[in-house]
Formats: structure tokens, sequence, C-alpha cells
């Protein structure tokens, strides 16, 4: 969760969009007490609808800028460019925007470099192609993850960015993703899915584990924790869209065996962490395999065209760069959610897995029995916010109570709602004014098992307070810094004797590409993570 009251480094919309945990546009994914049919207007729906509409409307012909043949597709490119256009605007709320001008212009120069070596730039190319705006954006996600949207969104987040380790391997990752809308992947693959199987957006939004839950639980959660369902492109168009982005890069100037490295850190992340972290292989190969495509696909470069890479401009670009979980946007500590910058705190019930987003905090309860919802209300008073929930269809209101926590007005409601499968659950909400804010928790459960979740969503509301804890208001992220080697020495024998929580040694190798036991040569530079 966020705010830009308090600007930072690293910041995100003002206070918190009103989205409700309950909604749920891909109702076939998501476990019956998640659909209750008075959220049926929420934003999402307009995109499903949108998407369903395209494909009842047919498939179409249309040309691939890539090899330039013309082919069945799901949509045209005008209706790429608006599922695209729609799209962002939710992945900018899901993920956050990662708020570094500098960082966002280098980004930007580096695609633009490779985008017009592409076949959208290319002479001889559609005008609709060549006039299409691409761009690219830095996600304010420790995943490490890079992906595109159909009509020219491509997004890396910023955990992507602290594993490179220089300008090539950033060239080559977008070039990566370039390749899926040269070639027009989602198109293509929405004009193999049928209808009822999964609506399709190019690139990776929501990978396996990617809110650090596993796969199936993201799904189940509803509304914002699975707004869009990710793509995994087949084998054959990952191969074409390695073919392209090194063809790309290259043609760019840059080195493209440089992504061998980079590939050989996930894969050491992949081992480490197991199969359900989050990351960029949620929809990418293995990068064991492409390890060996791209040292096949770069053999067959002219050397004359490569560059003299440049790392300092890369680490010029990431200095100071969010390490992980940023706790401006909220932490958890002691079975305690804590937000720094906007100064409350509430108790998160024992059992429940806290998945923490730019515009809401939801609690999920072990075994997908209960959820637990936090967000703000964009309303000005109690009064006008309960009064719109109330005024909700399908609501069948059991109780209305004013109520005070901590010294602060509150307004709980307890109400069944109607699902759109004809069946009810049973809804705990509870507004809360504080700091002239509407803030509310939105508990739901299925009727029968809510007098086991009613005293577990009680606590939890009636927990929201002030936080005046110098040590939790105070609370910076571990930012990447960049030090020179003085002397030649063993990776681990440069490290400072301690680093902050979480990383660990192995860690921090794996950042830089490197072997704890690698020899480090004098005036290398290194990265690493710091705390204040």
């Amino acid at each position: 969760m966020k705010n830009t009251q308090y600007p930072a480094r690293s910041s995100r919309n003002p206070h918190f969009a009103y989205v409700s945990p309950i909604t749920a546009p891909h109702r076939q994914l998501y476990t019956p007490y998640m659909l209750v049919y008075f959220r049926r207007k929420a934003k999402f729906k307009a995109l499903s609808l949108l998407l369903t509409a395209f494909i009842y409307a047919g498939c179409t012909s249309g040309i691939i800028p890539a090899t330039g043949e013309r082919r069945y597709l799901g949509y045209t490119w005008q209706q790429e460019t608006e599922l695209g256009k729609q799209a962002s605007k939710q992945v900018a709320a899901t993920f956050g925007l990662y708020r570094d001008l500098e960082l966002e212009r280098y980004v930007t120069e580096v695609g633009n470099r490779v985008l017009a070596t592409s076949h959208l730039r290319r002479p001889g190319a559609e005008e609709q192609f060549r006039k299409t705006p691409v761009t690219f954006t830095v996600l304010d996600s420790p995943v490490i993850n890079a992906m595109a949207l159909p009509g020219g969104y491509i997004y890396v987040t910023r955990g992507m960015l602290s594993h490179l380790n220089n300008e090539d391997q950033l060239a080559t990752v977008l070039a990566h993703e370039i390749a899926h809308i040269t070639a027009r992947h989602a198109a293509r693959q929405a004009w193999q899915q049928k209808l009822g199987q999964g609506l399709l957006f190019g690139g990776a939004l929501l990978g396996q584990g990617v809110l650090g839950l596993p796969a199936q639980d993201i799904l189940n959660l509803g509304g914002m924790a699975a707004q869009l369902l990710f793509l995994r492109y087949s084998r054959e168009d990952e191969l074409e869209a390695d073919q392209l982005g090194v063809e790309y890069s290259s043609l760019a100037g840059y080195d493209a065996r440089e992504a061998i490295s980079f590939f050989q850190t996930l894969n050491r992340v992949q081992e480490k962490e197991g199969q359900g972290m989050p990351n960029f292989l949620s929809t990418h190969p293995n990068p064991g395999d492409r390890i060996e495509r791209i040292r096949e696909l770069t053999a067959r470069l002219p050397v004359e065209k490569r560059r003299q890479p440049v790392d300092s401009h890369y680490f010029n670009a990431i200095d100071g760069l969010v390490l992980g979980e940023d706790p401006r946007q909220g932490f958890v500590e002691g079975d305690v959610f804590y937000h720094p910058d906007l100064r409350f705190r509430f108790p998160v019930p024992r059992g429940f897995k806290v998945v923490n987003q730019p515009t809401q905090v939801v609690m999920v309860e072990g075994q997908n029995r209960a959820i637990l919802g936090f967000t703000s209300t964009g309303e000005k008073s109690l009064e006008t916010a309960a009064a719109k929930f109330l005024n909700q269809p399908g609501l069948k209101v059991i109780q209305r109570t004013p109520m005070r926590s901590n010294g602060l007005p509150a307004f709980a409601i307890v109400a069944d709602g109607q699902m759109e499968n004809g069946q009810v659950a049973r809804i705990m909400v509870y507004f809360i004014e504080y700091r002239d804010t509407i803030y509310h928790f939105i508990g739901y459960t299925a009727p029968q098992a809510f007098s086991v979740f009613q005293k577990v969503f009680l606590q939890t509301m009636q927990g929201f307070g002030a936080v005046q804890d110098p040590r939790i208001l105070n609370r910076e992220p571990v930012r990447l810094v960049l030090e020179p080697v003085s002397r030649q020495a063993r990776f681990r024998e440069l490290l400072p004797k301690s680093l902050p929580e979480p990383f660990t040694p192995e860690d921090v190798a794996i950042l830089n590409q490197v072997e704890l036991n690698n020899q480090i040569s004098s005036g290398k530079v290194i990265k690493l993570p710091r705390s204040r």
C-alpha cells in the first residue's frame, strides 16, 4: 500500500484507490465466497467484457510485423492497442510505478534504441505499426520480472533491474519483450484459445507466486490479486522472441551474449528459492534451456557490430534502487501490519497470509475459508461511505452500528451479499475515520462459517490505530549502493560483516552475478545492500 503525501524516491498513488477485494471478472477461477453480486460493476468487469466482446466478434486476419506474413489473429492491431491501454492502468494499480524519473528516462532511452531496430520501426512497416507508441515503465516490485502488454506497453521491475549487471543485459531483456509485440504473440494465442478457457494478455502479469503466494492461491484471491490472467507463450513463441530479441539488441549495438550471465543468475535464484518463487520464469522458458539457445544465436552475429559495454552507465542509473520489500509501503512485524507513511497499524489475524498491494491489503485465511481486505474508500465522511455501501443491490443488511475504535469514529455493517451463482456470502464491513481519510475493512466468508470468523474480523478492525513509535515511523528500505573494490580478494571477503535483513552473502553474490569464492579484481564496482 502506498501514499504520495510523503514523497520519496519510490512512490505510488495518493492514499488507496477504492478497489474492492471481492471483484471477480473471471468467475470460474474463484472460490464461491468471492463472487459477490454487488461488485459486478467494478472496473475490471469492464475490461473482461471488452475482451469477451473482442473474441465474440470473431477473429480476423492481419499482418505480423516480425515476419510480414498474414495470419488469422484473435483481434486487430487497433484492438490490441486498446487492450494494452486499458490493462496498463490495472498493471500500474496492481504493482505500482517506481517513481524515479532518471531511472525511467534511462530505461526508456535503452528501450527506444532497441525499438528503432525492430520490425515496428523499419522502412516498409505498415503505418499503423510505425505510429504506435511504445512505452517502457519501471514497476515498483521486488519480483524479478519483465512483461509486455499487447500494443506497445513494456514493463521491467526494480527487482529485475537490481539483478542485471549492465546495459547489454537490460537491452536484451527489453528486446525480448519488444519481440512479443512485433510477433503479435498475444493475438496469435487468442486465435488458438477457445472462449471460456481464459482471456489473453501479452506478457506475465501475475506469474506463479508473484505476490508471495502459490499461483493457485493468487487466482483464488479475486479482485486486485487476480485482475488479469497471465499468458504462457508457447515454446515456439518464446524461441521466436529470443531470436528476434537477439537480433534487435545486436543491431542496436548491444552484446546479447551478456544475457547468458543473467540467465545463470536466474538459475541460482530458482535453486535457492524453489519453484514457488516470484520470478521471470513464470511465463518464460527455464533459464538453463535458454543459455544454450542464446549461445547459438549470438555465435552467428558479426563481431564488428558489438559495442564495448559501459557498466558505469547502468550502475549510475540503478544507484540507490530500493531492494526487496519497501517498508514505507507497509510491512508486517510481530503479527501487526504497520504503514509508516500513513501512520496506522492493525493486527493481522493468526493464520492469515498477507498480500500487500498498492491499493489495498488482502489477508487470506490459510484454508481460503475467509478473506479480510483493507483499503480507503475515497469518501469524505463515514456517513457517505456507509450509505454508498448500503445502497448497492443484492445486499440484505443484518446489522448496522456506530462504533468507536481507539478513540476513532467508526461504523460497522453486517450483511448477506447475493453472489452471481445464487449463493450467499456473509460480509462484515467496518468503516473508520483517521487523519481525514475514510478507510474500511471488509471481511467475508460463508454464512455458516461467520460465527467462527466474526471475532477474528472484529479484533483486526477494532485494533486499527495510530502509529507513534519512531522505530516504525522512521523505517527505511534497503537500497542498492555501489562500491569500487580497493583490493583484489574473494567476493565473500569484500562483504561487510553484517548485512541488512533479509539479505545473506549468497543473495549479494547472486545480485552481482558472481560466486562467493570468485576473485574480484581491484577497481571493479560491486553492488551491496545497505540500510540507513
